[in-house]
């Protein structure tokens, strides 16, 4: 469905712009070369770990099959073709996931070369967190699910919104939050450069905040207390950590002392929504702290680790964790009754796609932010999209070491969204941003 979407979108947009006779600029591509041709041999990998091996090229490697498919056929007492992967629909959805979600970093990168358009877009982002969390927060104190009804189970005093799981749904209430401060950062932006006492800054800052962005100032609570109320402690800390890189991002040296008024005015939203809703956070860290004991997460990362070493090279196919790793579970009664996540992205990325494909695929992430990154120094106008770009990716690395939200399409669509944005806006203004079709 969401590939079908993706590429129905994907041909309006080329249909538009052949009606348009809007014309390819090779330069302005150079940056996105090398993720590209990353991004599209993971794809091509993934694919060969579905396709049966005995129809493929003959030098392919005969230990690249899987040993399940030949104990499969003795089972069974019939041929069976070999796969690198050991569930073939598992593989192909998660494939055909992979390829909507460069689809959709394509069409944002297309759309949002303009300023405006870009503009439109973190509005549409910023809106799609309010509206999230407004559910969530009547969902929550509602004293049950509303309106959606039952959609899985939830942790008690935890807030998850649509999401199935509280952590999820912390990384895209995060994201949404970045780019709803990066908004409030660039309205505020001219009041740090004034020439005025440091007092008389933070009372602009608050009136502004009361008066000229009231809507926004209400958005920024509203995420936030939401995102507090998950309860998510990997999720709240990781967006905290993105949120203050971004604040030193966007501001960068051109105001003096930039950092107290925003951090005052931060402060105040922060306070608010930790009384209003932040007691159910603090509650959790002081029952587990920080340590991942305490949800048996080292456990996961150590049988996973060893399972890696099965089949460090070819993996066990994309969407395969599950089942891959019950032979090497530990039986203790106390964990999980079915390991459905490693609760570490880049972990279940190596064991499912194999170590070099995986190396792939961050790499591919990585030089995106790297854009990103340069973009933000390189643009005298617009940095805030560039550093909101490098801000989520922050975000979302960070939360992938301890949780899989990254994994949930939902999240996955919203960072490549940001990313595609973030690319786009990216150029120096003296040039055109790096798209592949005139905006």
């Amino acid at each position: 469905m969401l590939l079908a979407a993706t590429g129905m979108l994907l041909l309006l947009w080329s249909l538009y712009a052949a009606v348009a006779k809007d014309t390819i600029k090779t330069d302005p591509l150079q940056p996105l070369i090398a993720p590209t041709l990353l991004y599209a041999l993971v794809l091509a990998w993934i694919f060969l770990q579905w396709i049966p091996l005995s129809s493929a090229s003959p030098e392919i490697n005969p230990s690249w099959r899987n040993p399940l498919w030949v104990e499969a056929s003795q089972a069974l007492a019939m041929p069976l073709p070999a796969h690198i992967s050991i569930d073939l629909a598992a593989s192909f959805e998660g494939g055909l996931r992979f390829l909507a979600y460069s689809g959709i970093f394509w069409l944002a990168l297309s759309l949002t070369c303009d300023p405006a358009r870009a503009a439109q877009a973190r509005l549409a982002i910023i809106a799609a967190g309010a509206t999230y969390s407004l559910y969530g927060l009547f969902a929550f104190f509602g004293g049950g699910d509303w309106l959606l009804g039952n959609i899985g189970a939830r942790p008690d005093a935890s807030l998850t919104s649509s999401f199935i799981n509280r952590n999820s749904f912390a990384t895209f209430a995060g994201l949404t939050l970045l780019a709803a401060v990066s908004l409030f950062l660039e309205r505020i932006r001219h009041l740090l450069g004034l020439e005025r006492p440091l007092r008389r800054k933070a009372a602009l800052v608050i009136e502004h905040m009361i008066f000229q962005s009231g809507w926004l100032t209400g958005v920024l609570l509203v995420i936030m207390l939401a995102l507090l109320l998950t309860t998510s402690r990997g999720g709240i800390l990781a967006s905290f950590f993105a949120l203050g890189a971004l604040i030193l991002l966007q501001l960068g040296r051109r105001s003096r002392a930039p950092g107290q008024p925003i951090g005052f005015a931060i402060l105040i939203i922060v306070g608010i929504a930790v009384i209003a809703g932040g007691g159910n956070f603090i509650d959790r860290l002081e029952r587990q702290g920080l340590s991942l004991e305490a949800d048996l997460r080292t456990t996961l990362f150590a049988t996973t680790t060893s399972a890696i070493q099965t089949a460090p090279l070819t993996g066990t196919g994309l969407g395969t964790y599950e089942l891959a790793i019950e032979p090497y579970r530990a039986n203790d009664p106390n964990i999980f009754a079915l390991w459905e996540k490693a609760h570490n992205t880049y972990l279940e990325n190596a064991m499912e796609l194999g170590l070099v494909a995986a190396l792939a695929l961050n790499l591919s992430i990585l030089l995106l932010a790297r854009i990103a990154f340069r973009g933000i120094g390189a643009r005298k106008r617009h940095k805030s999209f560039p550093a909101l770009g490098v801000a989520a990716t922050l975000l979302v690395g960070l939360h992938a070491l301890v949780d899989f939200s990254l994994q949930i399409p939902a999240v996955a669509v919203l960072y490549a969204f940001m990313m595609g944005l973030a690319v786009a806006q990216s150029a120096p203004a003296r040039q055109r941003a790096p798209s592949p079709i005139k905006a």
